[in-house]
């Protein structure tokens, strides 16, 4: 089973996708600030496109002026993270009424942004992969909270982000980074999937749904339910990204 999710500690799952009806959320942010970190909420309905993204984080973490709006600078200002009177402390940032994003051509960047910049925060390594001795490590995470939407939905669009592994546990959707590249922030033992979730392409381009959903199955360890949900998800990716191409029914 992958790890439990956490606010509270230095370790991966950095990006939680699940309800607002799950009690892990409330129980973890009240376990966060009873020990001095800080909770902050943005809502995803402002987040239209990559410029409102930007918008939104620099408004909400109070970054600086000199704040790029770029990706490469969102990493660089939540790893630096230094909101007014906040100095260091431990952070769990929440993104409200999210499920719009799934349609987001941006989804799989901005998630693969977010964890890198919360395992960067987390560890605090230096070029050589050894803890950073000039700096203290602090708990960061990011959890997208679905109003209608399941989170497994959104597990083929995140899996297409730089470097993303996916697993899914007790209906939510977690995120990490592969270990090849980021090492040290994830228990060799957890069933992550990483990369776009591809295998089951012949599947769906053939119309042969059963067996796609057999194959989420058996590579993400998923419920019908959910599998039935990416296998949504694909199939529109494919149609979105081979316009001229149709599965084939039967």
């Amino acid at each position: 089973m992958p790890p439990t999710p956490t606010l509270t500690d230095r370790r991966s799952p950095w990006v939680v996708f699940t309800s607002p009806a799950d009690p892990w959320p409330a129980s973890e942010t009240a376990a966060l600030v009873q020990r001095g970190g800080l909770v902050l909420r943005l809502d995803g309905r402002e987040m239209r496109d990559a410029a409102s993204v930007f918008r939104a984080f620099a408004r909400e973490l109070s970054f600086p002026g000199y704040f790029g709006h770029n990706w490469d600078a969102l990493v660089d200002c939540l790893h630096d993270w230094h909101g007014p009177g906040h100095g260091d402390q431990d952070l769990a940032i929440l993104i409200d009424h999210a499920d719009d994003l799934l349609t987001s051509d941006f989804l799989g960047l901005f998630v693969s942004v977010l964890a890198q910049a919360a395992w960067n925060s987390n560890l605090r390594l230096d070029a050589d992969g050894e803890p950073d001795e000039w700096r203290r490590p602090m708990a960061q995470h990011f959890v997208f909270l679905l109003d209608h939407t399941a989170p497994a939905a959104f597990a083929e669009a995140a899996a297409r982000g730089r470097d993303v592994a996916v697993a899914l546990s007790d209906g939510r959707l977690l995120v990490t980074l592969t270990d090849t590249n980021w090492p040290g922030g994830d228990p060799a033992s957890a069933p992550w999937t990483a990369g776009p979730l591809s295998f089951a392409d012949e599947e769906i381009l053939r119309g042969m749904h059963v067996q796609g959903i057999t194959r989420f199955r058996e590579h993400l360890g998923c419920s019908v339910h959910e599998a039935l949900d990416i296998l949504q998800s694909r199939s529109g990716h494919l149609r979105r990204a081979h316009p001229g191409t149709r599965p084939e029914t039967g």
